[in-house]
């Protein structure tokens, strides 16, 4: 359900936060249903509670779960445009990261362009010829 990467440079509990965030994207976690308690997911992460409580905290603060006394947190329901905005910076993340990597290579803005181009292309494809079968 959730990974996190300890070598990373992003604080642990802002990967946990991230995860959640692309599960709820996602449609994995659903509307009020239950997230690990707090000492089970750092158990789980092999992380300090006080890690996963800030993380919750925060999610919380940002109205994606919600805290019901003495039963543990859960998936708040989240409104469409909460959702779309979250993507849209995940998306950003991921594009970001590749645009890093891009021009590690020296590559310019226009060649960038081309390669996403040629690989949505090649994706679209794909998807296409699995709906086919």
């Amino acid at each position: 359900m959730i990974k996190i990467e300890p070598k990373s440079f992003v604080p642990i509990y802002e990967q946990i936060k991230q995860e959640i965030k692309i599960n709820i994207s996602l449609g994995i976690l659903k509307p009020h249903k239950p997230l690990p308690s707090i000492r089970d997911l750092a158990a789980e992460l092999i992380v300090n509670p006080n890690t996963v409580a800030r993380a919750y905290r925060e999610l919380e603060r940002e109205g994606f779960i919600y805290t019901k006394k003495a039963k543990g947190c859960y998936i708040s329901e989240i409104s469409s445009s909460l959702i779309k905005k979250e993507r849209t910076e995940i998306l950003n993340r991921i594009f970001d990261e590749a645009i890093g990597e891009a021009k590690k290579f020296s590559l310019q803005s226009l060649e960038m362009k081309k390669l996403f181009d040629k690989r949505l292309q090649t994706s679209d494809k794909t998807v296409t010829q699995g709906e086919k079968k």
